[in-house]
């Protein structure tokens, strides 16, 4: 056997040595992380039970800790259905000249009247009511 030959060998049984050693490595990181975890979510499960026990409130604790917390906006809640006020009418601007108890705001929806009167060629301008 030559000199070459014992290297490539040697070289060989290190790779497989460092392939071995390269799973073990991983598998013992994979359990340090599985153990760190573990021992966090003790410590947390012990923190929160001596928390419930003594009534702490939660935004004291994140205030302590630093960590932001958000305040109440402050919104008013929503009213019930069917509590609100009647809607004001708006100041009337025309004023129908057959029934005078008849008036339109000028705003939104022409009224039947109106739409009669325009339709039969009069105009606007006419029912205007003049103070």
């Amino acid at each position: 056997m030559t000199n070459i030959e014992k290297f490539k060998t040697d070289i060989a049984q290190l790779d497989a040595q460092i392939a071995e050693l390269s799973e073990q490595r991983d598998q013992l990181l994979l359990e340090m992380k599985e153990a760190e975890q573990e021992l966090t979510k003790v410590a947390l499960d012990e923190i929160v039970a001596k928390l419930k026990a003594l009534n702490v409130d939660p935004t004291a604790i994140a205030k302590a800790l630093g960590i932001p917390v958000a305040e109440s906006t402050g919104k008013k809640p929503r009213a019930a259905r069917g509590t609100a006020g009647p809607k004001a009418k708006g100041v009337a601007k025309y004023r129908n000249s057959v029934d005078p108890k008849l008036t339109w705001s000028g705003k939104g929806r022409q009224p039947g009247w109106v739409v009669t009167y325009l339709g039969n060629g009069g105009s606007l301008d006419q029912l205007l009511i003049k103070d």
